[in-house]
């Protein structure tokens, strides 16, 4: 009884065929994956670069928002802006105003007076705020003597504010507001990082890195490529308005994001 037996295989031209498509699926399959690869870290970078972005406007935002009415102002050339926090606010009841003076005044505040604090009647000028008051007493501005507590509540009764020198104001508010201040804070673009200056003096001779590394200084992020500062001033008819313009770049990836700031404080 014998038996036989067919032995078959790939030939030379058939191993060479599928050599090749191997390779080519090889090739498409790793392009797929490289082209992936690219979208995902183009698209993290993205994200990232606008992490960054919402967090410097939210932070801005909240702070331009609570500034004294026209204190905020813009120096294109050094890429910084600045604005005065309010710390108190106060309603009036008598003001002596121009040609009478005082050194005290009748208020209803939101909280207690700290000394040194300024207090400003229908602010109108950024470089006013800053200023010295004049020696003369007229002004828009006064500086509060001494720690003035007070107790917010529905018993609460107006307090005696008193002032360093005697005062006399230029202009009074329709809405018989007065607005306290310390110093001011500001954000200036170095590079490619953007600082927030605070804790330095009134008395700055410009808006700019040099004169505001006296304070504190903080890095708020990196990565950005150009700011643009941007203020329409309030008025009795309408607030202020900032607006704000940051292009962060990372990887050759550019993200432009622009924020308008509505200062909801009027004169």
């Amino acid at each position: 009884m014998s038996y036989s037996s067919k032995q078959q295989g790939f030939t030379l031209i058939e191993m060479i065929i599928s050599i090749v498509l191997l390779a080519i699926v090889g090739i498409s399959i790793s392009a797929i994956i490289q082209h992936s690869m690219t979208l995902y870290t183009d698209t993290t970078t993205r994200e990232e670069l606008l992490l960054q972005g919402r967090f410097v406007t939210n932070r801005m935002h909240k702070e331009i928002n609570d500034a004294v009415p026209n204190s905020v102002q813009v120096n294109s050339a050094t890429h910084c802006i600045e604005w005065l926090p309010i710390t108190n606010t106060a309603l009036y009841e008598d003001l002596p105003l121009a040609p009478e003076q005082a050194n005290t005044m009748r208020v209803l505040p939101e909280h207690s007076f700290i000394q040194s604090e300024r207090v400003v009647i229908m602010p109108i000028n950024a470089q006013d705020l800053l200023n010295d008051i004049p020696t003369s007493g007229l002004s828009r501005v006064a500086e509060v003597k001494g720690n003035i507590n007070f107790t917010p509540g529905d018993s609460a009764t107006m307090i005696n504010l008193k002032f360093t020198q005697q005062i006399s104001f230029t202009a009074n508010s329709p809405a018989h507001r007065l607005f306290a201040y310390q110093t001011p804070v500001a954000y200036c673009l170095e590079g490619s990082q953007l600082y927030r200056y605070s804790n330095y003096p009134l008395s700055r001779s410009e808006l700019s890195p040099v004169e505001l590394s006296i304070g504190t200084k903080d890095l708020m992020t990196d990565n950005l490529k150009s700011v643009k500062f941007d203020v329409d001033q309030a008025s009795l008819v309408r607030n202020g308005l900032v607006k704000l313009q940051f292009v962060f770049t990372d990887n050759n990836e550019d993200v432009r994001l622009d924020h308008d700031v509505l200062i909801t404080n009027t004169p």
